[in-house]
């Protein structure tokens, strides 16, 4: 430790308040952890008492940072809420505001987001490490919002605001936003270009992110399953989750680790592990920002979803406007490709920056194929699932699929010969992967393979459960109502009933043995 921070810590340990907070604010004032860091913070914070720390505005700003650290952002929240007399400098005040409410999950208000607009213009001149703090936290706030282009460009005036300061640590996490939002809008090789330069700085500066390398893995894990190589992910994502209970992290990074975790496992493992391990995040997640993520419910309701069960998507049919807002853009992107599936005349929620991003173009297409498969048009719906493949193939984006895969797989083995392509290699070999990991992809538990009951079955019985008729499962799987029956025969044999009720009954004991 400098000299410096001994010095004010010394003073504090005296109690020279004045002293100490002079010394402090020609030292980083509200931003000492910035210039000194996060275990110098700690120990001046420690050496403080608890009235120099609730009614000095430097000493406090100090003290709410170090809870921010120690993932007690709420408390630093109602804090600065009930000492907000203390502070003679609005700016300071706001931005301290708005440092601790981007760690938190809260969705953003009008109010709040005009009030931090305005301080803009009250970033004091020559001190770079305001003007990038201030820009890094309004690209959370953005991306919060679901306004990815915007973000992404207050997210670069950070970047430079960082490197004029020549503060690498801070610059690495400028580089994970900037991932974070490719990975959103489906611009995989730009992630790709920005994780591998937050890796770079992180073996550079490893001693200054103590979490730096799992916040680098999540994005790795989640651009493996944009790209559909997901197999290692599954193992990693608990343990991703548990590091981000006590180093750096933001709402938005932990509902992202969510989505792929959720998503990689129910098609490793199958649909209870999935939701056993959103049933553990939301656990986790409250730990973390002290409150439930309304986002990771909606990607309860994908996964089941996928899994033919449609009451908790269908609960997402009519979103308020309130509610839409607290999802973020991970959620927002999630929940749109849940109305998406769903048979109903919900409006379908735009992503983020609609007819911008590689991800709107892809499920665009997708949709328009899902409208086709429900007017048992296969003609258009393997167009359109055509066209959402040469959208995707630039980017390599293969989970999307895997997202659809009942819409997929009506026509896949059509695709998979790569006649579309027209001599485009690439696309040509997309195809064929596409079909064979949605083809591969519905896993049949061990009770029922045991019955021989296939693939096709399994998504037989599922929207059987629901209680839909052999019209309404017909549409849904994209196959003829005669199949359906022939389906709905071999299943009467195979677990050896005469009735629809009863077959229900027995897959359902089948399942939970």
């Amino acid at each position: 430790m400098s000299d410096a921070p001994q010095q004010i810590i010394q003073l504090l340990n005296e109690g020279a308040i004045g002293e100490a907070e002079a010394m402090l604010e020609a030292n980083g004032g509200p931003l000492f952890s910035f210039v000194h860091g996060y275990e110098a913070l700690n120990q001046l914070v420690m050496s403080a008492t608890e009235d120099a720390l609730n009614n000095n505005q430097m000493l406090l700003s100090c003290y709410c940072f170090s809870l921010v650290k120690a993932g007690r952002a709420r408390r630093a929240s109602a804090l600065l809420a009930s000492k907000r007399e203390i502070y003679s400098s609005v700016f300071l005040r706001d931005l301290m505001e708005l440092v601790v409410f981007i760690h938190m999950s809260d969705p953003v208000t009008d109010e709040q987001f005009e009030r931090w607009k305005h301080l803009e213009v009250l970033l004091p001149i020559d001190q770079p490490l305001y003007d990038g703090l201030y820009y890094n936290c309004m690209a959370i706030v953005l991306v919060r919002l679901n306004r990815l282009s915007q973000a992404r460009i207050i997210a670069l005036r950070s970047l430079e605001s960082y490197r004029q300061a020549k503060h690498t640590a801070l610059e690495f996490f400028i580089h994970l936003h900037l991932a974070h939002i490719d990975i959103l809008e489906g611009n995989i090789r730009s992630a790709h270009r920005a994780t591998d330069m937050a890796r770079a700085m992180l073996a550079e500066e490893d001693a200054a992110h103590i979490s730096g390398a799992a916040l680098v893995e999540i994005l790795d894990c989640a651009i493996a399953w944009e790209t559909g190589r997901f197999d290692s992910v599954p193992e990693r994502v608990v343990y991703l989750r548990r590091q981000l209970l006590s180093g750096d992290s933001w709402a938005e990074i932990f509902v992202e680790l969510c989505r792929v975790g959720a998503l990689s496992i129910y098609f490793a493992q199958g649909l209870e592990s999935a939701m056993a391990f959103l049933e553990d995040s939301q656990t986790d997640f409250h730990r973390r920002h002290g409150e439930f993520s309304e986002a990771l419910d909606v990607i309860g309701a994908a996964v089941e979803l996928l899994d033919g069960r449609h009451e908790r998507a269908q609960l997402y049919a009519t979103i308020t406007e309130t509610s839409r807002k607290a999802l973020g853009a991970t959620g927002a992107i999630v929940l749109g490709g849940v109305l998406g599936k769903l048979e109903s005349d919900a409006e379908w929620l735009p992503l983020p920056d609609a007819g911008v991003s590689t991800r709107h173009a892809v499920v665009g297409e997708l949709s328009k194929a899902t409208q086709a498969k429900l007017e048992r048009d296969k003609v258009r719906q393997r167009r359109h699932v055509q066209n959402a493949m040469r959208h995707a193939v630039r980017e390599g984006l293969v989970g999307l699929f895997l997202e659809h895969r009942d819409l997929v797989i009506g026509v896949s083995s059509q695709l998979a010969s790569g006649k579309f392509a027209r001599g485009h290699i690439q696309l040509g070999r997309m195809a064929r992967r596409i079909h064979n990991l949605v083809r591969t992809s519905y896993l049949t538990p061990v009770s029922l393979s045991d019955r021989g009951v296939s693939a096709q079955q399994l998504r037989v019985l599922s929207a059987l459960r629901e209680g839909a008729s052999n019209k309404q499962i017909a549409r849904k799987l994209g196959l003829s109502e005669a199949a359906i029956k022939y389906h709905l025969g071999r299943l009467f044999v195979s677990f050896e009933v005469s009735k629809r009720g009863q077959l229900i009954e027995k897959f359902e004991e089948s399942i939970n043995s």
